[in-house]
């Protein structure tokens, strides 16, 4: 029943939305029969509920920031705490409390909406992570472009500056790769279509493939074998490919990006393809 009411699909709700489709006798009935129990004074949640948006609740605020953008699907940095926006002025020293950016909004429900929630976002997450966000969320086609910059109109000029840096990407640690080797002055194009191959999530230079896990563990053995594959058709035509794991961007990246200087030192990443026109 809450996820008819709750456009979040948290299985969290407030006793004022769930007053608006059932009557005072029938939400203490399902209170009584189990159907749902009460987080905190004046909020329920149903027995299949998601556990984050329940602490966060429960904490005395709602799920905001970088847990609300996770909450929809968004490519967040790791992050080791719930982010909870709460008005009482006591959870202010909790690690889990995040400062609104701007001025107060009501708590219509239990996450807050997209651009609430990435308003908190900029002002927790480091360039890096600002970056991966935003792109991920054009990736999503959850904003546009222009609705970053309208939504992060009042933020400081740093930010907007960010928003120039965003490109295509798939996931954030792609993403990651892309920041990080362009800052170091190498050319990397995303997204790339190459024929016989398919789309190269990176391209330094002219042959340096750069394929790149977006998650921890590979989606099934059919993709894994399928990603080789592509990386021999590759090879054959001539390119050079480092496969990057999720965990060597996000926790051995100095070792991962020594083998793609290493390529770049010899300049085998600007040498040209066999048969391809000087």
């Amino acid at each position: 029943m809450l996820q008819g009411v709750d456009n979040n699909l948290s299985g969290v709700a407030s006793r004022h939305t769930l007053l608006k489709t059932v009557s005072r006798a029938e939400l203490q009935q399902l209170v009584r029969t189990g159907q749902l129990r009460r987080v905190r004074r004046g909020w329920f949640a149903a027995p299949n509920a998601n556990p984050t948006v329940v602490s966060a609740v429960a904490a005395g605020g709602v799920l905001s920031c970088v847990s609300a953008l996770a909450h929809y699907g968004v490519w967040v940095p790791p992050q080791d705490r719930v982010h909870v926006r709460a008005r009482d002025a006591a959870t202010r020293g909790d690690r889990s409390f995040c400062r609104q950016h701007g001025g107060p909004v009501a708590e219509d429900g239990a996450v807050d909406d997209i651009p609430t929630a990435l308003r908190h976002a900029v002002r927790c997450l480091d360039d890096e992570g600002i970056v991966v966000v935003c792109d991920s969320l054009r990736n999503l086609k959850l904003m546009t472009p222009t609705g970053l910059t309208a939504t992060l109109r009042r933020a400081p000029a740093r930010i907007h500056n960010l928003l120039e840096r965003c490109d295509e990407a798939e996931s954030g640690t792609e993403t990651m790769v892309r920041l990080r080797l362009r800052s170091k002055g190498i050319e990397v194009t995303p997204q790339v279509r190459i024929d016989g191959i398919g789309r190269a999530d990176l391209l330094v230079g002219r042959r340096l493939i750069l394929e790149v896990d977006g998650r921890m563990y590979h989606d099934s053995a059919v993709r894994f074998e399928a990603d080789r594959q592509r990386d021999r058709n590759a090879v054959e035509r001539g390119y050079v490919v480092i496969r990057l794991t999720y965990r060597q961007v996000l926790y051995d990246w100095p070792a991962a990006e020594a083998a793609i200087l290493e390529v770049v030192r010899r300049r085998d990443h600007i040498r040209w393809l066999p048969g391809q026109t000087r």
